[in-house]
């Protein structure tokens, strides 16, 4: 199924182009953080997903771990690096002891770099990350950056994020402030007719389905509209005022979830789906019908 109608795409939206392009810019020093804060849903794992797939299409030499950091009653050391390494799905049994898992750790980190000798380390739910984790989260990386590995780490996180790094501060902290909260920055939702523009541009030219086709989302979805002149971009703003007129202005101030902009534009692509053609207009009801089915 096409990855808008199943509500599986990756679109960049603004808020993900900046990220990508922050992330890009800072790998090019030994060690790097980027850290980023957002409410539920706008995107955040999305985002670590646009920033992985532009990783591996543009440096496929170097190496990503994507780690969701767990909810831990209490924590301990040989629990986190376990918990790395299941993620890895690293194929060797893992080590028993601590040091044991430390060496086996640092080892496979170092065989993830790959020939760049570069790891990008992409952490969803950071805000589950306390001091503690932060400080052997530490030690690991030290442990690469010895074996002239660049490291660069990206934490995507809830607004408690935020309460973490109050935490930090009051600890005195300043190392691990340094090494993962130098840069932190809010994770946005779409909130302008041009941030809702850039989605658009995405689909009609900046995406391709299937894999290899060269075709756009929208060429797919709509052919003889849009070899006709049909692209989405050119409509945003109707897109946005039908889309709008069911929120109220707070909820759009705020930021509207990556999920729910996702969902209208699935439902205004079913909706059109049959009625294809040269002159096909965009169906001012039908967009006003796609709205509304994002708020149920």
């Amino acid at each position: 199924m096409h990855p808008i109608i199943c509500e599986a795409a990756v679109l960049p939206s603004t808020s993900v182009q900046n990220a990508v392009w922050a992330v890009i810019e800072g790998a090019r020093k030994t060690r790097f953080s980027y850290a980023s804060w957002a409410d539920p849903v706008t995107g955040k794992s999305s985002c670590l997903t646009a920033i992985e797939n532009f990783i591996r299409q543009e440096h496929p030499g170097s190496g990503v771990l994507r780690y969701e950091a767990m909810r831990e009653e209490s924590s301990a050391e040989g629990r986190l690096l376990e918990d790395i390494l299941l993620q890895m799905a690293i194929a060797a049994p893992i080590a028993r002891s601590l040091a044991g898992k430390r060496d086996q750790l640092t080892r496979a980190l170092l065989a993830l770099a790959g020939v760049d000798m570069h790891l990008y380390m992409l952490i969803d739910e950071a805000q589950e990350l306390h001091i503690r984790e932060l400080n052997w989260l530490k030690g690991v990386i030290n442990k690469v950056i010895l074996k002239q590995v660049k490291v660069t780490v990206v934490l995507m996180g809830q607004k408690q994020l935020l309460t973490r790094i109050d935490e930090l501060k009051a600890a005195g902290r300043q190392d691990l402030l340094e090494r993962f909260f130098k840069r932190v920055v809010e994770f946005k939702g779409c909130r302008t007719v041009e941030d809702l523009a850039t989605l658009c541009e995405a689909m009609d030219i900046k995406s391709e389905y299937p894999e290899g086709s060269g075709w756009s989302y929208t060429m797919f979805l709509f052919p003889r509209a849009y070899e006709n002149g049909l692209r989405l971009q050119a409509k945003a703003q109707v897109l946005w005022q039908a889309f709008t007129a069911q929120r109220s202005a707070s909820e759009v101030q705020r930021g509207i979830p990556m999920e729910a902009i996702s969902s209208y534009l699935a439902q205004i692509c079913l909706l059109h789906k049959d009625l294809d053609s040269a002159d096909m207009e965009l169906d001012l009801g039908l967009l006003e019908e796609a709205a509304k089915e994002t708020l149920s």
